[in-house]
């Protein structure tokens, strides 16, 4: 007897040998080209410095091609230009290259990611910021926060602190605003929903292929990632809000968790409903 969840991941286990060959040759091509994008940023970055702001924008983009990750945008993306802090609900590892393909940003991380290995070593590549989330060092982190929008850089942050399993969103850290609290900052919220994987509309039982959450082991849950032949993801911007029209950090958290909750929720049972 087939359970309903053998049958949801069926499709997916089961790929054609064309498949697994075109996979592959992208590897190997995936590969050179990040060798030499390692080689252009030693080479390179101190003398042309933008080229430290654009090469993690080029390597996402190569990532999602080698993935086979379709973007779908939704919203006005013009007004984000004119953002400094950048947040979104948070369900996968590859929400990164997602929302950092489109121009340089620096994500907060937690300060165990810098010591991961591959991860941590892309994580500083791609100039993150590694904070430590403990109270005693919050007032050190607030402030590297600030230095680095008051430069004028684009941050961008998970409120949740950690990944959902992609059936809701989780209540957001208000300490993740405490940098623009009582600050003239612009704040662009954005939703990530993945709606399709090989062709086949994502339910409850196939999110666990791309929200990684909870005490799951990473290397089996990527095996499996980079087995699928295509994932469409959709990213939706919301509308910018100010966050000197807040009176506090805790308003300004509650508020916006409560408009990516809507429209993550909304997003969906549209989608279930098809």
């Amino acid at each position: 007897m087939i359970t309903k969840e053998n049958f949801y991941h069926s499709p997916i286990k089961n790929l054609p040998f064309l498949d697994n060959l075109i996979f592959y040759l992208k590897l190997v091509l995936f590969i050179v080209a990040f060798a030499l994008l390692i080689t252009l940023f030693v080479l390179l970055s101190k003398i042309i410095p933008p080229i430290r702001k654009w090469l993690p924008v080029l390597f996402h983009k190569m990532l999602l091609w080698l993935l086979s990750v379709e973007l779908e945008i939704v919203g006005k993306t013009d007004q984000s230009k004119k953002s400094n802090l950048f947040i979104s609900n948070h369900l996968s590892y590859l929400d990164i290259p997602i929302l950092g393909s489109k121009f340089p940003m620096r994500f907060v991380a937690k300060h165990e990611v810098e010591s991961w290995p591959i991860f941590g070593f892309l994580a500083k590549k791609g100039r993150s910021i590694f904070i430590k989330r403990n109270k005693t060092d919050s007032y050190n982190q607030k402030n590297k926060i600030l230095d680095v929008l008051s430069s004028g850089e684009k941050v961008f942050i998970f409120p949740e602190g950690t990944t959902s399993d992609g059936n809701r969103v989780l209540k957001f850290k208000s300490s993740s605003f405490s940098s623009v609290e009582k600050q003239n900052f612009k704040i662009q919220p954005i939703v990530i929903l993945y709606s399709d994987l090989n062709g086949i509309p994502i339910n409850r039982w196939l999110r666990p292929l791309i929200a990684w959450y909870g005490d799951m082991d990473l290397k089996p849950h990527l095996s499996k990632l980079v087995g699928l032949t295509s994932i469409r993801a959709i990213l939706i911007y919301l509308e910018p809000v100010n966050t000197k029209n807040f009176e506090n950090r805790k308003d300004l958290s509650n508020y916006l968790e409560g408009r990516i909750r809507e429209v993550y929720s909304g997003a969906l049972s549209k989608k279930l409903a098809k």
